[in-house]
């Protein structure tokens, strides 16, 4: 089991190109698509890494981490306006370019922080570590589709935005590798645990849902649902 963080972050590069292509030619279905990311996320941080933080003796004392967590993905999408592609018709062309460029540079740290996530989750349990690959899976497809939507949005050409792609698809992987260099101690893991907890919290409650949801349907709803129930059932049957 000792590579399997990078087998599973390996699927994940399959994911985030699938969103980017979904980016460049199909716009019909995406809400739906984004809503079960949503659920799915939410749910390995609800029903999996939470309860396993409080596990830990004192687990109620890990939450700030969870708050910063939260705090630095939120701060992370903020400064590479991740979802502000359309902001800045004032910059002049090359620096409006630039701006894609750094955009999908951050996302491409996020997804290289996701790659840890898998890692330090196999480093907890086989359980932890498969459970946050899924969801990571999961919320990936949308991390392609963000990556390409924003670099084609500040001007850059098809071919840059695939390169941004690649880039976001392969982070994961490298994310995943750094890992298998070190040992954390048991000391440090409900820490990072707590941390990631809350990067999943913001990832499906303030990321992915809220464009899901621009989208006036009701099967948004469905397919959020169903998200949480399959994470749910899946988190059962490992446990189990």
């Amino acid at each position: 089991m000792r590579f399997a963080p990078i087998l599973l972050a390996l699927v994940t590069l399959f994911s985030t190109g699938l969103g980017g292509m979904a980016a460049m030619r199909l716009r019909d279905r995406l809400h739906l698509l984004l809503g079960f990311s949503s659920g799915a996320v939410l749910a390995v941080a609800l029903f999996d890494i939470l309860p396993e933080v409080f596990a830990f003796p004192h687990g109620a004392s890990y939450m700030p981490m969870t708050a910063l967590g939260f705090l630095a993905f939120f701060g992370l999408e903020r400064y590479t306006a991740m979802h502000r592609a359309r902001e800045h018709p004032h910059l002049a062309p090359s620096h409006e370019m630039e701006l894609g460029a750094v955009s999908a540079a951050g996302l491409a740290f996020h997804s290289f922080l996701d790659g840890v996530a898998i890692g330090v989750g196999f480093q907890t349990s086989v359980e932890m570590g498969l459970l946050i690959a899924f969801g990571i899976i999961a919320h990936d497809f949308s991390d392609g589709l963000n990556t390409v939507t924003v670099v084609l949005a500040h001007g850059n050409s098809p071919r840059r935005a695939i390169f941004w792609l690649i880039v976001d698809m392969l982070t994961p992987v490298l994310g995943a590798a750094s890992t298998l260099m070190f040992n954390l101690r048991a000391g440090l893991l409900p820490w990072l645990l707590a941390f990631f907890a809350g990067s999943f919290l913001y990832i499906g409650a303030s990321d992915l849902l809220p464009e899901a949801r621009e989208h006036d349907s009701p099967l948004v709803g469905v397919a959020t649902c169903m998200g949480m129930l399959i994470i749910f059932l899946i988190t059962r049957l490992l446990r189990g």
